[in-house]
């Protein structure tokens, strides 16, 4: 969040300063102004000592409504309370299991720390993995609190540390932005005050590398002071191969002054389901807890186990999810790309509503080009900040009218009014740079009971279904505890129902009730639809200069026609030209009987050719192949 002085409010003890102690402070204006002055350079304590005396204080430090207390406290069960209570660990550790709150312990932690501890808004600070948990947070902190959650910083850990060095964040340095960071606060180069804090909280702090660690420890000892609340689940360190490691959040644990809690009440899932998890959880080793989940929600979901001879795992899952009855949200988890568009090309085939949760790699979010119509709407001059709520509501309208029909048009809704929630008085076009720059597709995806969502493991993490369908396809190599975790975060996804269809025995030891086991020995057949989603290297990009005008009449979901052997075309005009290395997967699609039977604009994006300035639109298109038709 960028920092606004003009839009600075007092803590909740200005109610008392504006009444009779206002008029005391009118009545003398150089005593205002130091009055004011100290409020912001004093520590909270040693300010009330020098203005206010005896029950004064008492009077402001409960100046909170038992409503308001009820909220803050009386919701939250005996571990989630002790950690709002604890005002003196230095180091607080809270290892949350699954589904345990960690979100709402968070929440209601910064908002305790403001209205319970007078801790101000300037000295908490904030730092999370994604724009999606920061933008999480700041919704529900504005529920709690109201308009002081503004001024809270809640930031990424590369979009604090650009912000540190005065800079806008970019893919471009984004791989040494905290190790150049680190650098500056160690050779006195950033000024104290923007790193003076009294307070600071990691989300997901199990996926802490090297450079996040080095950062948090530089913090430290510029605030020799600070309290460090350090949440997350070293059972759900699944990004070990970037760098995360667990024992950063196990440290913290063991300096002096540490704490650890343990949140292990499940909210989520099933007694059974929970009980799945605890007992296959026991195969990781060296783990930050030592309780078993424990489930809130009383009653036993269905758990069902496949356990086939062979492999081809696709058709008899799909086959099951159509025979299956279902209600609520549903979701299959794999563990690759390929094999979740097959998936969802079947489902589609067979006249059900699925959808792959994909990201946008390969390109970056703001060059999609229904975004970058929106921010071109916007476009200001380089010395106006905030956003009119004119100029905001007719580029709302411009990019309306422009791609309400394109099938991309959910996720730009759905971006612009998480940015309307979190900033919804002003807007800033600094904030709304950052917001787009770090956020990734699959934070918008809208999800309801109707569809059926396909992902892969990675992308599901933090995500909940009723019931969860897992294809785990050749895991005979699954032995590391990456691997071990995976599994662990796909098994903790569900809520009522849980379905595997696997080849492997890593389940056999596991007995818990209302568990089902089928043994499938017969040859599964082969998916004999196959859908592709197209990357930049499957196109041939120069192509595209020569046909500007006809992609800039196509949106999202249009279809295209296959024409000869290389080229997509549209209304009659070849607008994409496959790649040479894409023409020798088609012909080895071929060998194998498959046809392209449907093609259709997945994105268009806005791409720059290396050394040049000028951005021209492509296409990225999904193609739908189907055996012998």
């Amino acid at each position: 969040m960028t920092y606004h002085s003009d839009e600075i409010t007092f803590s909740r003890f200005s109610l008392f300063f504006l009444r009779d102690d206002a008029q005391k402070m009118i009545d003398d204006y150089v005593g205002a102004l130091q009055f004011v002055d100290d409020y912001f350079r004093l520590n909270y304590p040693s300010f009330l000592n020098k203005y206010f005396k005896g029950s004064r204080q008492q009077e402001i430090s409960q100046n909170l409504t038992p409503a308001k207390y009820r909220e803050l406290i009386g919701e939250l069960s005996p571990m989630q309370s002790a950690i709002i209570s604890d005002k003196t660990s230095k180091y607080i550790v809270v290892a949350a299991g699954p589904g345990s709150g960690k979100t709402k312990v968070l929440v209601h932690k910064l908002a305790s720390l403001m209205m319970l501890e007078d801790v101000k808004h300037e000295q908490l600070l904030m730092l999370t993995f994604s724009r999606a948990a920061a933008t999480e947070f700041k919704k529900r902190l504005l529920k709690l609190v109201g308009n002081a959650a503004h001024f809270i910083e809640i930031k990424t850990f590369h979009s604090y540390c650009f912000d540190l060095l005065g800079k806008v964040g970019s893919i471009d340095g984004a791989d040494t932005i905290i190790k150049r960071t680190i650098e500056k606060i160690k050779s006195k180069e950033v000024e104290p005050n923007r790193i003076t804090k009294t307070v600071l909280v990691i989300d997901e702090a199990q996926d802490m590398d090297e450079d996040n660690f080095s950062l948090v420890s530089a913090l430290m000892a510029e605030n020799e002071e600070m309290r460090v609340i350090a949440v997350g689940d070293d059972d759900q360190n699944i990004y070990q191969f970037r760098g995360s490691d667990s024992r950063y959040l196990k440290t913290l644990a063991t300096l002096q002054g540490g704490k650890l809690y343990e949140l292990t009440e499940n909210y989520r899932s099933k007694d059974n389901i929970a009980e799945f998890a605890n007992q296959f959880v026991k195969c990781l080793q060296s783990r930050l807890k030592h309780t078993s989940i424990t489930t809130h929600k009383v009653g036993n979901g269905v758990i069902k186990i496949y356990r086939h001879t062979h492999g081809g795992l696709i058709v008899p899952t799909v086959t099951e999810i159509i025979n299956t009855p279902l209600a609520g949200s549903t979701c299959i988890l794999t563990h690759s790309n390929n094999e979740a568009e097959e998936i969802t090309g079947l489902l589609l085939k067979h006249g059900l509503k699925a959808k792959l949760i994909r990201s946008n790699d390969g390109f970056a979010l703001y060059n999609l080009d229904e975004i970058k119509h929106f921010l071109d709407q916007l476009n200001t001059p380089n010395d106006v900040y905030v956003i009119t709520d004119n100029a905001w509501d007719a580029a709302k309208r411009s990019v309306k009218t422009k791609f309400v029909q394109s099938e991309n048009w959910s996720i730009l809704e759905q971006l612009i009014t998480d940015f309307e929630i979190v900033n919804p008085k002003k807007k800033y076009r600094s904030d709304l740079d950052v917001f787009i720059r770090e956020s990734h597709l699959e934070d918008f995806y809208q999800r309801d009971t109707e569809t059926i969502f396909v992902s892969t493991i990675h992308k599901a993490k933090g995500r909940e279904f009723d019931n969860l369908f897992l294809m785990l396809d050749s895991l005979e190599n699954t032995t590391t505890e990456q691997k071990k975790r995976e599994l662990y975060v796909a098994i903790t996804r569900a809520k009522q129902n849980l379905t595997i269809h696997l080849n492997s025995g890593h389940f056999d030891h596991i007995q818990v009730t209302n568990l089902h086991r089928t043994e499938i020995t017969e040859q599964n057949s082969r998916a004999d639809q196959l859908s592709m989603h197209l990357t930049h290297k499957d196109v041939q990009l120069n192509h595209f200069y020569n046909v500007q005008p006809r992609v800039a009449n196509l949106l999202a979901g249009d279809n295209l026609q296959y024409r000869g052997e290389e080229y997509l075309e549209s209304s009659g005009y070849p607008v994409i030209k496959f790649s040479m290395q894409f023409m020798e997967k088609i012909t080895s699609l071929k060998a194998k009987n498959f046809r392209l039977k449907e093609a259709m604009v997945n994105y268009v994006v806005w791409w720059r050719k290396e050394g040049t300035q000028h951005q021209i639109m492509i296409i990225l298109p999904k193609l739908t192949f189907e055996k012998g038709f």
